[in-house]
């Protein structure tokens, strides 16, 4: 389906989009790297991005992930949300100063994050792809430039975080049902209860073995304790890549996928509110 031919709403409840690469480690890498790539941002290959990059954090690494197909495999194991290692590595968050997009660099992945939480214009993916693109040369020509060796890509990765406030498509929990209308087996309410809260997670196949769609929904506050109610939709697609060329093409399959599978997935009522134009 043509990038043109994909529905859109013009106000749409995203808050983030996040694109990014996971790459085969870099022997030589280390966390002063780090350091040398943010001075990188102040140089002409980066202005294009069109920020200042000004305000640092660190943040715990992420755990490899593949998406494998091939047996058992193909099925991840439980894991603890907390990693114990003596690996004294950081994941590096810059964002820009306006704090409406982020770069997150570890040894191992480089992401680019739109960040709707301010309150800002929604972000579409015909403008975030083009930074980061320029984002990945930027990484690619630091990589070469500090003798680290090759780039090597293994897998694509987008994700879109949407924030159906209280009050807006849904008031109560009882409107789910009527609100989620596309994702299989949840609706089963016992009749001696009554549904206050709701979480759930699913997890689809692109095929053939393209990559696969996972789409988990939380009930929660949003910033804060205090912060309004919402219904946290997250989709990420991921993928596998061996060359940039791959990437670029898993990222345009993911987003086509993510799109559809967002309007499939809900109501035609929720459509009219975020003012859907195709």
């Amino acid at each position: 389906m043509a990038a043109e031919q994909l529905p859109s709403f013009e106000q749409p409840p995203v808050v983030e989009t996040v694109l990014g690469i996971q790459f085969k480690p870099l022997s030589g890498f280390c966390n002063a790297h780090l350091g040398a790539f943010w001075k990188h941002l102040g140089r002409d290959w980066c202005k294009l991005l069109g920020k200042d990059w000004t305000l640092l954090s660190d943040a715990p690494t992420l755990e490899p992930t593949l998406e494998r197909f091939e047996g058992s495999e193909a099925w991840a194991p439980l894991r603890s949300g907390f990693r114990l290692t003596a690996d004294p590595s950081a994941r590096l968050q810059i964002r820009s100063a306006t704090d409406d997009a982020m770069i997150q660099l570890q040894n191992g992945r480089l992401h680019y994050n739109w960040l709707g939480t301010r309150g800002g214009d929604y972000s579409r993916y015909k403008s975030v792809r083009p930074r980061f693109d320029e984002l990945l040369r930027g990484f690619t020509g630091f990589v070469s430039t500090e003798a680290l060796g090759k780039l090597v890509p293994n897998q694509w990765e987008i994700t879109y975080v949407n924030h159906m406030l209280k009050g807006s498509v849904w008031s109560t929990p009882s409107d789910w049902p009527s609100l989620l209308v596309g994702l299989p087996g949840v609706w089963a309410e016992p009749s001696a209860v009554r549904l206050e809260s709701f979480g759930g997670a699913w997890h689809f196949q692109m095929e053939p073995q393209r990559g696969r769609l996972h789409a988990e929904i939380r009930h929660a506050r949003a910033g804060s304790a205090e912060g309004p109610e919402v219904l946290r939709l997250t989709l990420t697609a991921r993928g596998p890549a061996s060359d940039e060329r791959g990437v670029r093409q898993g990222l345009d399959l993911g987003h086509e996928v993510i799109v559809k599978t967002f309007k499939e997935i809900t109501s035609a009522k929720a459509h009219e509110y975020w003012r859907l134009r195709t």
